[in-house]
């Protein structure tokens, strides 16, 4: 019941946070508005869900720059959890059915998020070339999850080769970005929302390389992360 309330909370606040946002979405070009609407959004659902953050390394990170910011994927509440934490004007790639839920989705389309089909392979390629170009342009970081889908058992999985070819494109630092606890919040395939405290835990960025090692190095920093968290 509890769960229930909270899911609803978050539906509503949601709602009438993004559709207030929209008109100053339509009129800002730099992604200012986008920046504070997704921020009072995240703040707002962590705050109805009885999330409390906990996040080391923010000291590394210099909210002027622009990253490729690598985390690990546990729960639908990482999104949140990551505007939340990291002081960026952030942006990210997602699925592009979210773009038809009133209000919150027309936000998301307005405030330059990147669509993608993910059952069209080409769709994955010019979501890439956006999200590139957003960040060249822009002056905007990018959240990139590499496993493609959120962990069943809190294990990090294989990164796909998909989420570096935004960092090749764009030659920027890479951050790798740990999240610990948010799969206790909201397991998947659960619609059990439990309060708690997520940790989040950012690394040293890393300037970008084209070897076929940098990949498995940016792996390794996430997953010697989450062993010494457990």
């Amino acid at each position: 019941m509890i769960s229930l309330i909270k899911a609803l909370l978050i539906l509503i606040s949601g709602s009438i946070i993004s559709g207030a946002g929209i008109p100053f979405l339509l009129l800002s070009s730099g992604g200012k508005a986008a920046h504070i609407v997704s921020n009072t959004f995240s703040k707002a659902v962590l705050f109805i869900a009885g999330v409390r953050l906990r996040v080391e390394g923010r000291e590394k990170i210099d909210k002027k720059e622009k990253y490729v910011f690598i985390s690990n994927h546990l729960s639908y509440f990482d999104i949140p959890v990551l505007i939340s934490s990291i002081p960026n004007n952030l942006r990210f790639i997602y699925k592009k059915s979210i773009a038809y839920v009133p209000f919150f989705g027309w936000a998301v389309y307005l405030g330059g998020y990147v669509p993608v089909d993910r059952s069209n392979a080409r769709s994955g390629f010019e979501a890439i070339r956006k999200a590139a170009g957003i960040i060249k342009d822009k002056g905007l970081s990018f959240i990139v999850f590499p496993e493609g889908t959120r962990s069943k058992d809190g294990n990090l999985g294989e990164f796909k080769r998909g989420g570096f070819l935004l960092a090749n494109a764009v030659k920027e630092k890479i951050v790798p970005v740990t999240i610990i606890g948010s799969d206790k919040i909201l397991p998947k395939k659960s619609f059990k929302i439990k309060s708690g405290i997520v940790k989040v835990i950012l690394g040293d960025p890393v300037e970008f390389r084209e070897d076929k090692t940098f990949l498995n190095e940016i792996r390794d920093i996430i997953e010697k992360t989450i062993e010494k968290n457990k």
